[in-house]
């Protein structure tokens, strides 16, 4: 039996229910998620499992108030880990990407979840206090369209780029859409993430200290446990294992390009590794079924609520 390696991430991923079945019927899921709302309740006056499980609410909706939803992907993301822990499997290997490194953090022990959870709602108040109106556009399409159309060069910057048919741009409005015009005038797909800003983009570079001041709460504790290891951790930010955290750091988490696939390479015996997906939609492991298909990936949330039965399909695996 190979590694396990767990998936984290953030942006793209949150919608209205995002797994509503595990939150009703997992016992272990619900008590992780309950107690870290109470905390977001406590410290902001907010709940967000009733945000996130509004009845009036509907796929359709647009779930991007940012406080909400950051709180709301690092919850499901660490909620899921407790329950997959609960039952006997634990990460070798964490891979974090943009959010997801700070949900990393705290499942791989190194943050609190409370102060990983705090931290990620105070950014997210920090952004929308600050910020222009903005977004990410996803393109199906090949990356080196981002050299040769000048027009995207100018008015947007490359956030990501996932492999050798999907990349990601980050920019304002008004760039972004003169971009997906471009870009759907070529024939090219385009998907607007569901964020109202330009992440990993110098719309963040006015806030560069703000954001690193704030960061200071999130003090790395790698202090050697006495039963057990903690489990690597890998950033998509450097494409490498992290050996140390400072709040420097969480500022290029934010504002450098994604380099989840490249990050891939650092895992320890990857051909031989189970890759669990704990992002709400499953979007890492749909970019690894074309950057890396011969790796095994099993994608858990997803909007049409079987994650029941894909969990226990990662159990018949990896606990038989």
């Amino acid at each position: 039996m190979g590694n396990t390696v767990y998936l984290l991430g953030g942006q793209g991923s949150q919608y209205f229910g995002m797994a509503s079945a595990l939150y009703q019927e997992s016992a272990e899921f619900r008590r992780s998620m309950d107690e870290l709302d109470a905390v977001c309740s406590s410290r902001f006056g907010h709940s967000v499992t009733d945000y996130l499980y509004d009845p009036a609410r509907t796929l359709s909706d647009p779930c991007d108030d940012l406080a909400r939803s950051n709180a709301a992907i690092f919850m499901i993301e660490y909620s899921l880990s407790e329950l997959l822990r609960s039952e006997g499997i634990t990460p070798d290997v964490l891979v974090g990407s943009s959010l997801g490194e700070f949900s990393a953090m705290a499942i791989a022990g190194y943050v609190p979840a409370e102060t990983a959870l705090g931290f990620v709602v105070e950014m997210a108040h920090l952004l929308k206090d600050s910020m222009k109106p903005g977004g990410m556009v996803a393109v199906l399409g090949d990356p080196r369209l981002y050299e040769e159309l000048p027009a995207l060069h100018q008015h947007t910057e490359m956030a990501s780029i996932n492999h050798a048919n999907h990349f990601v741009l980050s920019g304002e409005a008004h760039g972004l859409r003169i971009a997906t015009d471009l870009l759907k005038d070529r024939g090219l797909i385009t998907v607007t993430l569901p964020v109202r800003y330009a992440f990993h983009s110098s719309a963040l570079d006015g806030l560069r200290e703000r954001i690193v001041e704030a960061a200071a709460s999130l003090v790395f504790d790698a202090t050697p446990t006495v039963d057990t290891a903690r489990p690597l951790l890998i950033s998509s930010t450097t494409a490498d294992a992290v050996k140390g955290w400072q709040a420097e750091d969480c500022w290029h988490t934010l504002r450098k390009p994604i380099a989840f696939t490249e990050a891939l390479s650092a895992v320890p015996g990857a051909t031989e590794a189970n890759f669990i997906d704990l992002t709400p939609s499953s979007t890492l492991a749909a970019i690894m079924k074309n950057s890396h298909p011969a790796l095994r990936t099993y994608p858990v949330i997803t909007p049409f609520g079987t994650e029941p039965a894909r969990l226990a399909t990662v159990r018949a695996d990896l606990l038989s």
